[in-house]
């Protein structure tokens, strides 16, 4: 006898984070694939630290804007939770970042959810709306190019 078919939700989640995974990362065209042509996406934090955190974004901005200063390295997806009643899937991940100005790097664990829409302009199911959790203390270390000497005990500032 079978067991359970896979979630739909799951599917669609594991595909997208295996998109953003790729190295090097697939065109624009290729990732808005697995986005509704209306989802936004908002990364956590003060928008004074990075370009891309504490505001709503649309989907292509935000990932023109995270292609323009970051870089990554080993991102793997490890986890994910899905709320079928809900719609979401909540994702963990690890990976090393790179801030491409300063070359400053850190590894660090962050977490997705993923609010997902029937359809969504195509078959089957679509993320309206991505959030992001994150290390926003060292992507703005690594901005401003103070990182590797608060890694290496140095200062903090």
């Amino acid at each position: 006898m079978p067991g359970p078919s896979p979630s739909p939700l799951l599917t669609a989640a594991t595909a997208l984070c295996s998109t953003l995974s790729q190295s090097p990362p697939p065109p624009l065209p290729t990732i808005l694939q697995h986005f509704t042509e209306t989802a936004t996406a908002y990364e956590h934090g003060l928008p004074q630290l990075a370009p891309f955190l504490g505001r709503e974004l649309p989907i292509p901005d935000y990932f023109n804007i995270l292609a323009d200063n970051l870089s990554f390295r080993n991102m793997q997806f490890k986890e994910y939770i899905v709320d079928e009643e809900n719609h979401k899937v909540f994702v963990r991940g690890t990976g090393r970042f790179i801030w491409t100005t300063t070359g400053d790097a850190w590894d660090e664990c962050f977490v997705y959810l993923l609010d997902f829409v029937k359809g969504g302009g195509g078959d089957g199911w679509k993320v309206g709306r991505y959030q992001v959790w994150a290390d926003s203390g060292a992507a703005y270390l690594a901005r401003i190019g103070k990182l590797k000497k608060v890694q290496s005990g140095e200062g903090e500032g």
